[in-house]
């Protein structure tokens, strides 16, 4: 299949790449060129602007943010150009609000889109191993089904509009800080009361708490591994941003995000932008008075 792909990021180089190993012919476009180079080198082609994508029968975006996609996908003209029988692939986390504007304008277009957002990091994604919310019509699905394979290890059906990806992706994330915040907060005072953090950290991973979030935030808190981040406490707050614009927008109160945005704006401010979202734990110690 020929594949276009924009955003070269931490994530999107890996899932590229899983794409080029499935034998797909791919032609990839990045806002920084040095990011191209890797996949070159293997042997993807390399495209100026996204309008050199449309073409493409699938083309897959894994962009950083509301603005990415803006500038990529609706400012260059990617999206209203596209074909009618070419695909969009909007794996990025995005808005609902901009879920929503790119499934309105590829329809006014007469091209197909889908959204899948993915779960996992960096590492996963490298190995395929992610974890994909995918919505929109079953007929752009079905086509998608062998890039889900090169790519994840699970699949989820959302639902027939694109934006149900994403309200899923953004929920789940919304859960996600609300944990990262209590295990902070939880680590803060037994450390303070004079409990081995690794202790409590091997008790509630082994009992009430067993799933892959508590474990793997829990223990990079108790190591306290927040450098070279695949995950920053900056993306972290984007999350919680997302969550509660969406909340805004669907009228369903998220009293907790106002409080963890607070928390991380605070960390932000406090130097944890650029590490590891789990750096959170250390920023509620300091607050506590712990070294």
């Amino acid at each position: 299949m020929k594949i276009g792909f924009m955003g070269l990021g931490l994530m999107g180089r890996g899932m590229a790449g899983r794409l080029l190993d499935a034998g797909n012919e791919l032609i990839v476009c990045n806002r920084t060129a040095s990011g191209t180079d890797a996949l070159r080198a293997r042997g993807a082609r390399v495209a100026a602007t996204p309008l050199d994508l449309l073409d493409a029968e699938v083309v897959v975006s894994m962009l950083a943010d509301d603005a990415a996609v803006e500038a990529m996908c609706i400012t260059s003209g990617f999206a209203a150009r596209l074909p009618a029988g070419r695909l969009h692939l909007n794996m990025a986390t995005v808005s609902l609000r901009m879920a929503k504007r790119l499934t309105q304008l590829h329809r006014e277009g007469g091209s197909d889109y889908a959204a899948a957002p993915v779960f996992g990091r960096p590492a996963a994604a490298e190995k395929g191993q992610l974890d994909i919310v995918a919505g929109g019509a079953a007929a752009a699905l079905k086509r998608c089904e062998p890039l889900f394979a090169a790519m994840g290890k699970s699949v989820f059906i959302a639902g027939e509009e694109p934006a149900t990806a994403n309200i899923v992706k953004i929920a789940r994330n919304y859960m996600l800080a609300a944990a990262v915040e209590s295990m902070g907060e939880a680590f803060a005072l037994v450390r303070k009361s004079g409990v081995d953090a690794k202790a409590f950290y091997e008790l509630v991973t082994s009992t009430s708490f067993t799933g892959s979030s508590y474990r793997n935030y829990g223990k990079l808190m108790v190591e306290r591994n927040f450098d070279n981040a695949s995950f920053t406490l900056k993306l972290g707050l984007k999350d919680v941003e997302l969550a509660l614009a969406a909340g805004g927008d669907t009228q369903v109160p998220l009293p907790l995000a106002g409080v963890i945005r607070e928390q991380h704006l605070g960390a932000l401010n406090a130097g944890f932008g650029d590490k590891d979202w789990a750096s959170m734990a250390d920023y509620i110690a300091a607050r506590a008075g712990l070294s």
